[in-house]
């Protein structure tokens, strides 16, 4: 309780985040500078992942088992998908 919160223009911060953002383009065998981890919950990594490869009208198939399947038929609409359900 005694350590001081870090904002996100903190320079310890933002060493931090310039060290795992470089770990995170090694992992990923890429020299893309924009390379970063997202932090949230599992719906915001699925989030990103589905707007960042489903482009508008693309066809998506979603199995249907679920909370999850549910909560991918609605980030792929969001995204600009045409949902196909099985």
């Amino acid at each position: 309780m005694s350590n001081r919160i870090l904002g996100q223009f903190d320079p310890d911060f933002l060493t931090i985040m310039d060290d795992t953002m470089e770990l995170t383009r090694q992992a990923f065998e890429t020299k893309n500078k924009w390379a970063f981890a997202v932090d949230g919950s599992g719906r915001a990594g699925l989030e990103a992942l589905m707007s960042n490869i489903i482009s508008k009208g693309d066809k998506v198939l979603v199995p249907v088992l679920g909370r999850f399947g549910n909560l991918g038929i609605e980030l792929a609409q969001r995204a600009g998908g045409e949902v196909i359900t099985m």
